[in-house]
């Protein structure tokens, strides 16, 4: 997951989704931001 050309998280499209390490992409997938 890129944000703002930072590369904020690197998983399997599967664990990105049910279970984010970062809370920047969490909120990004559940609509909070983007």
């Amino acid at each position: 997951f890129f944000y703002m050309g930072e590369l904020v998280e690197v998983d399997s499209a599967d664990r990105m989704f049910t279970a984010p390490r970062e809370r920047r992409t969490q909120d990004y997938i559940t609509g909070r931001f983007g």
